[in-house]
This record gives structure tokens, sequence and C-alpha cells, in this order.
């Protein structure tokens, strides 16, 4: 995160806002997402995940490697499910109480937005209102074009955009597992896991564990600090291959996970500042700002008030970035790139942004063919789709990923043998479809804002037969991601005999104009001698 320079890479910049607003109250009473026929044909499950029960065959432990939102929302789940000895290993430090006057400084973590697929979790594992008590609620956008025209759009759905720093959010979760899982949950803060081996009968997993630090090389031999052998490991840390359980899982010939990264065809770094409005400004918005030369400013809001921008550029966009390393040339191109948050930028926090280093996105990348290995192992979070974070799908695609786990496990009463596999086979598919369909939105024109345009217009024709555009589509909890690539290859489809029908329609019209009257006349005219 923004806390080190060897962190990981953030998962939501800008989710997508959405309103109307309820209180908290009637959203935990009424749910966030209601289980429709639509949505029990589908299979995503919604129900399960909130109801406490204890699995008669679950292991005497276990170990969930990485301790983010990801990994702490597991824990909780197994911990409800009467699970014991469950161990979470963080590399990074442990992030400050989730009410500390911290988190007022920008630098200390990007901002996630968290949507319905991420909130429903949340209230089932009994977690909501501790996060929301620390978020901030965004109810839509203020947008800047290049021509420096606003244009504010308010959502209209069922539920809010909440939005928390994200090691606030872990903060919120390490708080629910120590009031009231302490018995059953221990965190283990600088641990990394440095070492995996299966056992050949598929009965254990030897995990080896080093102190970390956040400059820490994972791969050091010499930070191995002891071994530990259990039932089952749980793989929860991240888009990176620091961890060894994704490693062990890549290059075991008996393990069928591959892991496949793509290289990025439009990289972007940032840095972050925090704006500060004025009053008569909303504070409920994802202010959004971009110039012709192709730098974005994307800003969200905190709990305490200031927006946390993040300014977005092409890392070999030279010229940028070295204006952005100096506070006076930095102090000028706000001036003139960005002139609607004048006044609204402290000085102080201009040098310190030209100070800071630029932080990476993270590639896109999926694990393919399976996410176990038999009943030892499973992946979830953004080790098994990362994505970029524009569209807020990183934190809340993972803890569905805890959501579909936790299904399978009630299925199996806990034996991960049988629930495992079942786990694989139920959400991997849905891992490539999240990282092929965010793929499509990191293009230019063509691949991106064409399709949605196109969408538009055909779902507001004939709204019966044509589905929103997919960024509407990955908003709706009830369908699985699988499914939306299934029903935009339908929609295309449809849009293309539509299209090929009009087109053909045409060229037929005016055939059948040049024969009754263009090749006529022409006809007449050549008989004349052209005159």
């Amino acid at each position: 995160a923004m806390l080190s320079s060897a962190s990981i890479t953030p998962r939501a910049i800008g989710g997508r806002a959405h309103a109307r607003a309820t209180p908290v109250s009637s959203r935990v009473k009424f749910g966030l997402v209601t289980s429709t026929p639509q949505s029990r044909r589908r299979g995503v499950a919604r129900a399960a995940l909130g109801e406490d029960r204890t699995h008669g065959k679950k292991p005497a432990s276990c170990v969930i490697v990485g301790g983010g939102p990801t990994g702490l929302a597991c824990a909780i789940a197994l911990a409800r499910r009467g699970w014991t000895n469950v161990q979470v290993w963080e590399r990074l430090l442990r992030p400050p109480a989730s009410d500390s006057k911290e988190w007022g400084d920008p630098s200390r973590s990007y901002n996630v937005g968290l949507s319905g697929r991420g909130q429903s979790v949340l209230r089932d594992i009994g977690a909501l209102d501790t996060v929301l008590d620390k978020c901030a609620v965004v109810k839509g956008r203020m947008d800047w074009g290049p021509d420096g025209e606003p244009k504010e759009r308010l959502a209209n759905k069922t539920y809010d955009t909440q939005v928390i720093q994200r090691d606030r959010l872990v903060a919120c979760l390490l708080e629910e597992v120590e009031d009231k899982y302490s018995d059953a949950i221990k965190v283990k803060y600088n641990a990394c896991c440095t070492g995996c081996e299966f056992a050949e009968d598929g009965s254990n997993v030897t995990l080896e564990l080093g102190e970390c630090g956040e400059e820490c090389d994972v791969f050091d031999p010499d930070a191995v600090g002891g071994k530990f052998t259990v039932p089952v490991v749980f793989g929860a840390e991240g888009n990176s291959m620091r961890s060894a359980v994704v490693r062990e899982m890549d290059e075991n010939p008996k393990c069928q996970v591959k892991v496949v990264r793509y290289s990025s065809n439009n990289a972007r770094v940032y840095k972050t500042i925090p704006i500060y409005l004025p009053d008569n400004m909303r504070k409920d918005l994802n202010y959004s700002a971009r110039t012709k030369g192709g730098v974005a400013l994307e800003c969200l809001p905190t709990k305490e008030g200031l927006l946390i921008g993040i300014m977005l550029v092409k890392p070999d966009d030279e010229a940028t970035c070295e204006t952005l390393t100096n506070p006076t040339s930095l102090k000028a191109f706000f001036k003139e790139e960005f002139p609607m948050f004048n006044g609204f930028i402290k000085e102080k926090d201009i040098e310190a942004m030209a100070n800071s280093k630029f932080f990476g996105l993270p590639n896109f990348g999926y694990v393919a063919n399976g996410l176990n290995m038999g009943g030892m192992a499973a992946l979830l979070g953004d080790t098994i789709h990362t994505v970029k974070p524009y569209f807020g799908l990183g934190v809340n695609s993972a803890w569905e990923d805890v959501r579909i786990l936790i299904d399978a496990l009630d299925d199996a009463d806990g034996d991960t043998a049988v629930a495992l596999p079942k786990y694989s086979k139920n959400r991997a598919k849905d891992a490539e479809a999240l990282v092929t369909l965010s793929r499509s939105f990191d293009g230019g024109f063509l691949t991106f804002v064409l399709p949605l345009i196109v969408d538009s217009i055909f779902n507001k024709i004939a709204p019966w037969l044509f589905m929103p555009n997919t960024i509407q589509m990955l908003q709706k909890e009830d369908w699985s991601f699988k499914d939306i690539q299934r029903r935009k290859w339908l929609d295309r489809f449809m849009q293309g005999a539509v299209i090929s029908s009009a087109l053909a329609a045409f060229t037929a019209g005016v055939v059948n104009v040049a024969r009754q009257f263009v090749i006529p006349f022409t006809m007449k005219l050549l008989a004349r001698g052209g005159v």
C-alpha cells in the first residue's frame, strides 16, 4: 500500500458512485442484496454466509497467508463456522487503530470503494456497522473533461458506495477479530510465508514463517524463522507472486494451478495529495478531472471530510513525471491543468507530493485451471483475479470469493477435501471472466468507449432485449462474472445481427433506387449521346 516502497498496489481507487442514501439500520434490516429467482438461478450464494453454524468435519487448524481485507474476512467467516486455531500471517506491520488521527494523512493509505457486493458480505459476517462507521458515502461523480466543463452525475442505486482507506478497513476488521473472535483467530504481523511444501499423501502442508518488515526480501532464505505443519492453508496475499503458497501451487506438477499474468498495455503510475473542499462544495462525490495530455486526477472523500486525490500519469510521459517531482513546477501544473482545485491544496502538501515516490497499478492476471491443491490449499482474493482499480472490483470480488468458499465448506460440513475442489470449480471461471471483462476497460475508444455507447443505445431502444453496459452489469450483485460475460457475448451477437440487417436493408434500398431511377436515367443519357 502507501506504507512502503515494496508494498502492494491498490485495489480500488475510484469505485463507481452509487445512491440513493438510506439509513444504515434500514440497509442492514432489509438487506443490501435480495435473493431473487434470478440470483438463485445463477447460483450466486447470498444467504448462507450470514448464518451461524458449526462444521463437524473442520480441520484442527489452518493458516491464512495474507492479513488484508480478504484474509481477515475469511478468518472471521471461518470462526463463525466454529473453526479454531486460525492463524493469519501478514507481512506488513499492524495498521493504526481505526479511529486514529493518522487517517487524516492521505499518504497513509489509498481509498477503496465498497459496492453492494462487498457490503453484503460485511453484513453477513457481522462487520458492516463497524466498517460503515469509518466510511464516507459517495453518491455520484463530478467530472471535468479536457475542455474543463464540469458534469455532475448522481447514481440511482439501492445502496450507496462507501469509501474507506484500505488500511483503515483492515484496522476495522482486525478490531472485529480481537473483539469477537480472539479465542479462535490469531493475527501475526511482520510475518511472511517464505516456504510451502505439500505432503505427498495430501494430509497436510508445511509452511515456513519468517519476519518480513516493510522492506524485506521475501526470497531471502535467512529470513526463515520456523516451520509449521497444518492441515490446510488459504492463500490471500494479494496481487503478486510474493507468497510461497502461490509459487508452490504454480510450480508443483501435481497441482493444476497456473498463474496467468498480462503485460500492461496502458500503464499508469500515481501520486497522492489531499484536497480541502470549501463548505459550499459537496463532500459526497467522486471528483474526477482529466487533461488533454492524458493526466487524470481521481479524488475520493474520507470520513474526516478531505479528499484524497490520486494523480495518474503514464510512466513514459517523462516530461510530466519530471514536473510532478518539483514543487514549483507541480504547483504551476495544478494551476494550469486543474484550476477547479485552485485554493483547495496547501503548499506543504504540494511539496510533500513532489518529494514522494511514484506508485504503480497492478497488471491484470488470474489463476487458471483451478484454485486448490486437493484439500490442503485454496487461493482467493486478488491472488486469483488481479484487476486495475478503476471500477472498484478488487476488494468486493475478493469478498465474494470468501462467500463462495464458505458456501462450499457448508455443503461439505467443513471437509476441505470435498469443499476446496468444489470452490475451485465454482469460482475459477468467474475469476478469469472478471479479469477478461476488466481488461476490456483498459483499452482505447474501440474496446472501451464505443462498446459502452453501443450498449447504452441498444438498451435505451429495447431494454427488454438488450442489457445495460458492462460497467453497470458488474454492479448487479445477483449476476456472476461468468454470467455477465456470457450475456455480453449474446448482446454483441444480437447487436451485430441488428446492425448487419440494417446495413443490408440500407444497401438493398440503395440498389433498388439505383435500379429504378439511376440506371434507367443513365441509360437514357447514354442513348442520347450524353446530352
